[in-house]
């Protein structure tokens, strides 16, 4: 990953529900705290996901690779941070890293999403984005002004 400070930062803290029997966090909870830092920064860009979906259209997830290097425990701040990058047009490419308080990495993630469209009862992938969403996705990738 590049330079910091084009990185989406989302702060979480390790709460019970997000841990196994033995007070570690569990790996499904990663997919909820990246999904969070996704949707967290397109807010920051000024799109809800509820709007978009509301306009029909919605950002899933097409692959997800998850590698967990130290293991985050109840009670314990996560960092998120996150990189956007169009790619091809019609994906986009999410990096991001789960720092421990300490500096080092706990997890990294790389995400694929496309943009589809719900059409009547049937779901399209989008590959001309419409203007604004095209523009907001180039927002994502700029990362946050400072």
């Amino acid at each position: 990953m590049s330079s910091i400070n084009n990185h989406w930062k989302l702060i979480k803290t390790v709460l019970p529900q997000h841990t196994d029997h033995a007070g570690v966090m569990w790996h499904g909870s990663y997919l909820n705290f990246l999904e969070e830092g996704r949707i967290d920064a397109l807010d920051k860009v000024g799109l809800s996901y509820s709007k978009l979906s509301r306009n029909g259209f919605e950002i899933p997830v097409i692959s997800i690779q998850l590698k967990y290097k130290r293991s985050f425990i109840h009670g314990e701040k996560v960092l998120l941070m996150s990189q956007f990058k169009m790619e091809n047009k019609i994906r986009l490419i999410c990096n991001s890293l789960f720092v421990k308080s300490n500096g080092d990495i706990g997890a990294e993630a790389k995400i694929e999403l496309v943009v589809v469209k719900k059409i009547n009862d049937s779901i399209k992938l989008v590959k001309d984005l419409p203007v604004q969403i095209k523009n907001i996705l180039l927002m994502l990738e700029e990362g946050p002004k400072i």
